[in-house]
This record gives C-alpha cells, structure tokens and sequence, in this order.
C-alpha cells in the first residue's frame, strides 16, 4: 500500500520534461528575434530609402525581407552579431552601417561635436571676458575731474540762461 494516486514518477519526469522544452524554445525564438531586431537597428536598408533596416516601411520590400532573412538564415547557423554586420559591410561597404564604425578616420564623426561643443564654448568664454574687460576700462577712461566737471557745470547753466531769454522755439 506504499502507493499513492496522482501521477507516476515517469509521468512528473516527461511533464516537466516537455515544460521545460516549451519554455527553452520560446525563450530561444524570443532571443533571436531580439537578435535580428537588434542587428537590423545597426543597417541601413538597401532599396534606397535610407532608414534603417527595422524601421523600413515600403510595403514590398525586396531588399528588406532579403535582408532580414538572410540575418536569420546567419543568426541559426551559429554566427555572431559581429560576423553578420561583418558579412554586409564586405558586401555592401560602409554605407551600409547605421553608424560610422568607431576607428580610423570616422572615428572624426565620433569627436567632432564634442570638440566643436567645447570649442564654441571657450570661444564665448573668451568674448565674454573681453567684452567685461573691454567695459570696465571704458569706465575708467571716462572718469571726469572735478576741473572738468565744474567747466562742464558753468557750460550748462549758460546755455540754459541763453535758452531761458530766447525761449523755446
């Protein structure tokens, strides 16, 4: 009577068996479609209309459905990300990269607006000083004496004496 009901223990093992089975391969369909999704974000789609591949919208896409296949075809026959865009730069050239690739002379694309960024802004720094510089020595160059001042002042109230006698016109 050392029996219990339910399931047999080969029955619990060819269960969990197949559990696992629907679980790994959904998971590993999951993946290379993240996968393909992931590598066709690095192309360029080749039918002329410059978007990247994954977000091509022509409706009958040669070159797209071509492309995607064939990135699928590569993705089960075990190769890497890095060998399929490989594969389409030797046969389409850089053009066909997302974004330049990051050495050698394009790597120029990288830096330069961080260098033109940095630039404008020690050019502005600089202009600004002089422009404070330039205006605190005006300043000082326009201080007036008190001889100055005071010829100034008897200037003033002549002209408005003579102005007073002739009136305003």
């Amino acid at each position: 009577m050392g029996r219990k009901s339910g399931l047999g223990m080969k029955a619990r093992i060819i269960l969990l068996t197949l559990i696992l089975t629907t679980l790994f391969s959904v998971s590993a369909a999951a993946v290379r479609a993240a996968t393909v999704t992931q590598i066709a974000d690095q192309l360029i789609c080749q039918c002329g209309c410059t978007l990247v591949l994954s977000n091509c919208t022509h409706g009958e896409c040669m070159s797209r459905d071509a492309m995607l296949t064939l990135i699928t075809q590569k993705l089960e026959q075990g190769q890497t990300q890095e060998q399929i865009i490989g594969f389409f730069v030797a046969q389409y050239g850089e053009q066909v990269l997302a974004s330049p690739s990051k050495r050698g002379f394009n790597l120029t694309a990288w830096i330069a607006p961080f260098v033109a960024i940095l630039a404008g802004g020690a050019l502005v720094y600089v202009a600004i000083r002089k422009w404070v510089r330039r205006g605190k020595q005006q300043v000082e160059a326009t201080v007036v004496t008190r001889e100055e001042e005071e010829e100034y002042r008897q200037r003033l109230e002549k002209e408005l004496q003579q102005f007073g006698e002739r009136g305003y016109r």
